[in-house]
């Protein structure tokens, strides 16, 4: 607090009195109008003095507000460092962390199904193309298609890279059976990040078909497997770099080796086949985001490998074209297109006729087909799927009764019922083309509840 008089004022008031006192002696000896000048001097510094302390009170008033905004800012802050601390502590508490004190994400999808296939299912569990075998119907319900994925992200890099990891699972392994499921690894991949490039060891999908249709029927492979979706997770080492042309719209270029599955159906007796090869594989998109947030995406791509069959090598190869079309402001339209010859080490399950056994040795089935897909965004919490997709094979290049062609298409819909709560329904239909015999359908017909977490 400050004195009641300042040091300037109490010396004004000293100085008037010592002046008083000789002016009084000086008057003595002198006219009487002398000592009406003093009085008036004395009038003046009263005045001073009284301007003075006015603005000694409003300067200690002014000094008493900001002591009390300092001290109601100051209760808040120190309420919300006490909030936070709280909060660090509890997260402490409940945080998942690694051996390595890493922290890392748990997540996934429980996912129910229930189906129904009929036709020619040949009694598969997950029929992918319909089958010479008599008509056989299959209906039930299961837990298998549930997917978990952990996944990391830190501060920690090399050479100036984050690192990142993911692995995801699910219980497709086994068979339908309830004490059968197994647990099996999906996908996986330890990345390296930088600003503009990528470089990762992962199992996923061929580089040069990234796309999936969107299905919650039986996930245990990709949907429209061995019908236009070249889907098979492999190991792979995969580069990307990427290049912005503006703030929405750039390029993302892909190169990398896969691991192939050399999986053939229709292999003569003591035929030795290389199971495994190595192809390089890459893909070029060009994107642009639209002003309501949609993405314009198209891209090409290319696989090359060797197949070694019976003494012999065997070329693989394929060039590909995919897309993500907005056209509407509610309507996208996906797919994936292809041609090549020798591609069933990429996924083509239910074929595998990448090679044809002649006299003269092992030759490659030239291949083409895709997949295409609508959606419809009724509003954020239900879309609407028609999708189709097909795979075939040059007849000529075929022997005996093999699949000239195989065709799915059918439609689901998908309704949020919470924001972590999804249930869909879907109806498809197989149409195997077999050389000899003719067509093989089966209809599969599935109702799904999955809970995100």
């Amino acid at each position: 607090m400050l004195p009641h008089r300042t040091p300037c004022v109490t010396a004004l008031t000293l100085s008037a009195c010592l002046y008083l006192m000789a002016e009084s002696l000086f008057a003595q000896t002198t006219d009487p109008s002398a000592l009406n000048k003093i009085v008036q001097r004395l009038d003046q510094l009263e005045q001073t003095n009284q301007r003075l302390e006015q603005e000694n009170q409003k300067l200690k008033q002014d000094l008493e507000a900001v002591r009390k905004e300092i001290l109601d800012l100051k209760n808040p802050v120190e309420e919300k460092i006490e909030a936070q601390a709280q909060r660090i502590e509890d997260l402490s508490q409940t945080k998942v962390e690694a051996a390595q004190k890493f922290p890392v994400k748990l997540s996934g999808l429980v996912l129910m199904n229930s189906f129904l296939y009929s036709g020619r299912t040949g009694g598969e569990d997950l029929p992918l193309v319909g089958r010479l075998a008599p008509p056989v119907s299959n209906a039930g319900g299961t837990f298998r298609n549930t997917q978990l994925a952990i996944s990391y992200s830190g501060p920690h890099n090399i050479l100036g890279g984050e690192i990142s990891g993911r692995l995801q699972m699910d219980f497709f392994g086994g068979t339908l059976g309830t004490q059968n499921q197994l647990a099996r690894i999906r996908t996986a991949d330890i990345s390296m990040h930088w600003k503009n490039r990528s470089l990762a060891f992962a199992i996923d999908k061929p580089i040069l078909s990234p796309r999936e249709p969107d299905s919650l029927s039986q996930l245990g492979v990709s949907p429209l497997a061995n019908s236009g979706n070249l889907w098979l997770w492999q190991p792979q080492i995969r580069y990307e770099e990427r290049v912005a042309f503006s703030e929405h719209s750039g390029l993302r270029a892909r190169l990398g080796v896969y691991q192939t599955n050399e999986t053939l159906n229709f292999v003569p007796p003591n035929t030795a086949i290389s199971r495994s090869r190595p192809a390089a594989q890459g893909r070029l998109e060009l994107f642009h985001e639209l002003a309501d947030g949609q993405r314009f995406e198209v891209a090409t791509g290319f696989h090359r490998s060797e197949s070694l069959a019976a003494g012999m090598s065997i070329a693989s190869y394929a060039f590909s074209v995919d897309w993500l079309v907005p056209l509407a402001p509610r309507l996208d339209w996906t797919g994936f297109a292809f041609t090549g010859e020798n591609l069933a080490g990429l996924g083509l399950g239910g074929l595998r006729q990448g090679l044809t056994f002649r006299r003269s040795g092992p030759v490659g089935v030239r291949s083409k087909g895709g997949w295409t897909q609508g959606t419809l965004a009724f509003s954020s919490r239900v879309k609407f799927h028609l999708l189709a997709g097909m795979h075939d094979d040059l007849n000529r290049d075929l022997a005996g009764d093999g699949v000239g062609r195989n065709l799915s298409y059918g439609a689901n819909l998908h309704f949020r019922l919470a924001p972590n709560v999804i249930f869909g329904v879907e109806a498809l239909q197989i149409r195997t083309q077999y050389l000899q015999s003719g067509n093989r359908l089966v209809n599969r017909y599935d109702v799904a509840l999955g809970y995100l977490f």
